[in-house]
């Protein structure tokens, strides 16, 4: 046989095994396994509606990052308790997306950052009054060494 020969036998086999696995395939997905029509549908209304819960936590998330950075950016070595009241209120409205939706928990995610918010929140409060009290303990150190 000649080199030519062996090559189209080749290419010829691939081609006739393509084919043929084609027929076979569609011929399985057509006649024997039937896809259920009522399974997809329930399907395909779950995927929107996680579609929708996928673009609510993007909107969550970007009113949740501005929230962070507001609490960053206070100083509270000012007493400000309207802001401050204001911004607990803030966090406070993240849990209502899991109430409006009968506490469905593909909604958990606003319960979740708004603890997680808190906690940032009230954490950067007693950080700072930590910090102004170990200033105010070392004022008072340095005037009882002066005293001695």
């Amino acid at each position: 046989m000649d080199k030519h020969e062996i090559f189209w036998e080749k290419i010829r086999f691939s081609l006739l095994f393509i084919i043929i696995s084609t027929v076979v395939f569609i011929i399985l997905t057509k006649f024997i396994f039937k896809v259920p029509v009522v399974e997809s549908k329930e399907l395909l209304n779950s995927i929107d509606a996680s579609e929708e819960i996928f673009d609510v936590q993007e909107d969550y998330t970007k009113r949740i990052k501005k929230t962070h950075k507001k609490i960053q950016e206070i100083p509270f070595d000012v007493i400000q308790i309207q802001v401050l009241d204001e911004l607990d209120k803030e966090i406070q409205l993240y849990k209502k997306i899991y109430r409006d939706n009968d506490m469905n928990n593909r909604y958990i995610f606003g319960v979740q950052s708004s603890k997680t918010l808190k906690m940032f929140f009230d954490l950067s409060e007693e950080y700072n009054a930590l910090k102004r009290n170990n200033k105010v303990l070392k004022e008072n150190l340095e005037e009882c060494k002066a005293n001695i």
